[in-house]
């Protein structure tokens, strides 16, 4: 496994950060190139990129939220950060081909989360990704409400 070099992320990552969204989800899940635009400006802290050999190879991003669950109008109101709320939420993880940098970045993302005190860390995710999430420690709460890019999703939920 390549170890990752993670850095919080800066304005300047806009442009790879959307290119890997676009590469790794499609084009009715993955965030518009402003939505990350605004995300970086409201919640920088809370956007971690993981670098390999100078380049970046991943992210993790998510507000800071006031309950456990992610809902869908959430994915485009960056005002939806509350750096008080007790939950880390995650919004995106992705990452080009290559093994273990999602997990380096969920654990980061998680330490994180510890250090400020989060009661947990929140995810939607596909049927097909509960075993991934699962490996980590998160629990599947069931199928919750969001339909984001017309597709049912888990809420996941790491207790910290």
């Amino acid at each position: 496994m390549e170890h990752l070099h993670i850095r919080t992320a800066r304005p300047a990552d806009l442009t790879a950060c959307a290119a890997i969204e676009s590469a790794c989800f499609p084009p009715e899940q993955a965030a518009r190139r402003e939505d990350l635009r605004q995300r970086l400006a409201a919640y920088p802290d809370h956007i971690l990129v993981g670098e390999r050999q100078g380049a970046i190879a991943g992210y993790i991003m998510g507000p800071v939220i006031g309950q456990p669950y992610i809902e869908d109008n959430m994915f485009t109101d960056p005002g939806c950060h509350d750096p008080s709320g007790p939950y880390q939420s995650v919004f995106s993880l992705a990452v080009l081909p290559a093994r273990g940098l999602g997990g380096q970045l969920i654990r980061a993302m998680a330490d994180l989360a510890r250090r400020e005190g989060r009661r947990a860390v929140t995810l939607t995710c596909l049927d097909s990704k509960v075993g991934y999430y699962a490996a980590f420690g998160f629990q599947d709460h069931g199928v919750g409400s969001s339909v984001h890019g017309g597709v049912p999703w888990h809420n996941m939920l790491l207790e910290l």
